[in-house]
Formats: structure tokens, sequence, C-alpha cells
């Protein structure tokens, strides 16, 4: 079996023999070489004789170099010909895998969070951390971490080609079941072991529940198929799919725009920008983006009425179009962040002096800006970037919620505990007597609660 990165060249051989064991021998004209997809029948290669190459008595090879756009999957390259005026056939099995780019093969989990830092924002005095979103990034990304260390699993969905050996051990398997350890399973796209693909019809993903995630898959009983068969036992299952905890979704809004496959920013409505943060996983069409950075972008509203005078109660902004807001949606005005809470018609009520800002008078007429440019990565978590339409759906993953309250709350530790020089037990004779220690119990408490509803349990088997 040959294997080729989808946009690279690969050279592919076929034999001939005048009978098994025998020596090799041409054939009475140069073969024509087909290559399709095993798992849909697509021609990859229509059949064709131009650039087959006859190197030596018996032997053609053709230079093949698959586009970067063809999907990953295992193809069957078949030569025919014809020898003494009879039909001669040889087969190749070829695994192409994902172009060899940056955004195609960015699968790792580092620097995914499983809360946004505008979540943690929220949760604290957002005047003490309007300024300090570095710090915020280290505490997410650390307490995400830490959150996989503690329930032994990972969370966020990643489209990958994995290889599991098999047998894993010798000696010690059940034939039938693949354990995929930690390696859980969202959905599978395709299945093969030593080059041959196995129809979803004769396997089960289990345990048998409402859903992933995964930890093993196990051939039917009643089907023919089988593991195995492959040159090695090293890599012979390949499964392509989606791994990871659980791919639950929400759709928010729409781009405003259209995108080619190389922007880094991206344009979104209102809905998107209420509910989307820094740190917030987005999938537009088939490829997933990560949010790394948001900028303002104008509204094309501005204040109505009379405007807004520089007092807290002045919490009435009137607007052309309550339409073109969202609530939870944070806007600018001037140099002064408003967060809002609510929309009646064309009065949006807001909370004035958000996000660590002053209050400020505001005159009729000024334009106002919301956070709807989002600085993106693109091509993130095993997809690849690609050209989008405008008013595209923005859909947003969704961690499970005892993992992100902890992450939220492991940060909001980490910051705090920060800000006081990570408060310590005294040792007699320091302080005074009203000091003491962090108490700690409650987040304790809620790393108990997150592993109970979400950790991975230890499996024992034998050796």
């Amino acid at each position: 079996m040959t294997t080729v990165i989808a946009g690279q060249q690969v050279t592919l051989l076929a034999q001939f023999y005048d009978f098994q064991g025998g020596t090799l021998t041409d054939l009475d004209t140069t073969p024509t070489i087909t290559i399709t997809s095993v798992a849909t029948g697509a021609t990859a290669l229509a059949a064709t004789t131009s650039g087959v190459t006859h190197p030596a008595t018996g032997s053609y090879g053709y230079a093949w170099t698959p586009t970067s756009s063809l999907a990953a999957g295992l193809y069957l390259a078949t030569w025919t010909g014809l020898k003494s005026g009879s039909a001669v056939l040889a087969t190749e099995t070829i695994t192409v895998t994902a172009p060899a780019t940056a955004s195609a093969t960015n699968t790792s989990l580092d620097g995914v969070w499983y809360a946004t830092r505008e979540d943690v924002k929220t949760a604290l005095d957002v005047k003490g951390t309007a300024r300090n979103n570095a710090q915020i990034a280290r505490a997410l990304e650390d307490a995400s971490r830490a959150a996989e260390q503690l329930c032994h699993r990972k969370f966020a969905p990643v489209q990958a080609t994995r290889y599991f050996d098999w047998p894993a051990r010798p000696g010690a398997y059940t034939p039938w079941v693949l354990r995929l350890d930690d390696n859980e399973l969202i959905s599978v796209t395709t299945l093969a072991s030593g080059g041959t693909v196995i129809s979803s019809s004769d396997y089960n993903l289990e345990p048998n529940r409402s859903g992933p995630p995964f930890s093993r898959v196990e051939i039917k009983l009643s089907s023919s198929a089988a593991y195995g068969g492959g040159d090695t036992y090293q890599r012979d299952v390949q499964i392509t799919g989606l791994w990871g905890y659980r791919n639950t979704e929400g759709g928010l809004g729409t781009t405003v725009e259209a995108l080619d496959d190389s922007e880094t920013t991206v344009d979104v409505d209102g809905a998107t920008s209420a509910a989307v943060g820094v740190g917030s996983i987005l999938r537009i069409d088939s490829e997933r983006m990560i949010v790394t950075e948001r900028a303002q972008l104008s509204t094309g509203q501005t204040v109505g009425g009379s405007g807004l005078t520089a007092q807290a109660n002045s919490v009435s902004l009137t607007v052309q179009s309550g339409a073109a807001f969202t609530v939870g949606e944070v806007i600018l005005i001037d140099a002064e962040r408003m967060r809002v809470d609510d929309i009646a018609g064309n009065t949006l009520v807001v909370k004035r002096g958000w996000d660590g800002t002053v209050l400020a008078a505001h005159s009729a007429g000024t334009t106002i800006y919301a956070p709807r440019t989002l600085t993106v990565t693109r091509g993130a978590l095993g997809t690849t970037a690609a050209a989008h339409g405008n008013a595209s759906t923005v859909y947003a993953w969704q961690p499970p919620g005892p993992v992100r309250q902890l992450v939220v709350a492991e940060a909001i530790n980490s910051l705090t505990s920060e800000a006081a020089g990570y408060s310590r037990g005294l040792r007699a004779g320091e302080g005074g007597s009203s000091e003491r220690s962090r108490d700690v119990n409650a987040l304790q408490k809620r790393r108990d609660d997150t592993y109970a509803a979400c950790g991975r349990q230890g499996r024992v088997r034998s050796v």
C-alpha cells in the first residue's frame, strides 16, 4: 500500500509476470491506469495511457499528483492491458492524506480554551481586568490544560486520521474489538484495516448509549469484515473521523461579508458578536476557526434623540433600528463601552461605563461601534481553510457545562492568587490575628463535581 500527501507526487508501479512466481513479461501494448475512491467510487484519475512509463521488462510506472483538494482516504489504482490477446490487470491501494500545510494539519489542542476571555471578565470586577487580557489568556490556557489532566480526556472536536496497531498486543486481544483508549471518537468517516475499507454497516461504535464519546470500535459478528490482513501489524487500522468528547454546537448568527481561504479577520452580525469571545471555537461550513481577538466595526447606527448624559442612570439609548443589535452585545460610543441589557423597539437599555471605561456624555449622531470583526485562526482542529459566502451561518462549539465552569473558576483562582502574591498559611508570629490563608474548599468541590460529571474513569485490563 502506497501513501501520498494530497498535492504531492507519488510514483505508482505495476509489474506483470508470465505466471505466478514466474518472470516479468511485457504486455502487448501500454496499459491503462485508472484511480478511484474506495469509499465512494468517484474517479480521481480518468483512464489514461498518457504519462505511463516502461522502465524495465514487465514494469510500468506513472507519476501521479493528487490535487491538494482531493479528499483524504483510500484510493485504488487499476492497471489494465492485454497479453497474448487476453485482458490482464493489476491493482494497488493508495492512502491519500490531507495536504501538508499548517491549516490542514493543525490538530493540536494547545491554545484551545474551554471558556472565553469574556467569561472570566464577566465573572470578575471588569474594571480591574479590562487591560489584563494577556494575564487572562495565560490563566485560561493553564486552566484548560488542568481540566484535561483532571478528567483524563480532551474535549474539543478534532478532524483527523489516526492509526492503530492490530493486534495492539499480540496474544491478548479480542479479535473483533479495537480499543481506542484515550483516542475517543465522536464520529467515523472512514474505517479501514489492512488497506480494506470496512463498511459502516459492519461495525458498532461502543459503548452503546445516547451518543459519543466512543472508546472502542467492534466488528459486527454477523458480518464478514475483520481487522488485520495488512503486511504488518503496525498501523494496520486507519480511522478518519471526528475525535473528542462531543460535538455540541449552537447556531449564533451570520457573516456579513464573503471570505476567501486566506483572510484572518471575519465580520459578523450582532447576534454572533454578543455570543462570541476570545477563545470561542467557530464553524463556518466545514471549516473550524478559533477566535484570537475582537475589533470594533461600525454598526451603521448612530446615537439618536438628544444623546446620552454622563450619568449612570442615563441608560436609554435611542437608535435608528433596535433590530441591528442583540441583548448582551457590548457597544462602543466615543471611548465608553456599554452592555446592551434590553431592547424595546428602537431603544436600547444599556449598562454604562462597562469593561473599565468611564462615563461620558455623547451627542446625537455619534457612530456606534461593536466588536464585530473577529481575528481568527483559520483551518483549526484538522479542518482546511476555504472560501465562504456572505451571510454564511456561524456555529459555535459548546464545551461541557461543568468543564466550562471549572475553567472559569480555575482562571479566577489563578488571577486572584497572583494578585495576592499567592496566599499561604502563616507561620507563628506572622501577621495579625485576622489574617488567614485562602479558603479553596469551593474550588475543590468544583473539581470533584466536574470529574464526576465529565471525567474518564480508569479501566483495568489484563496483561
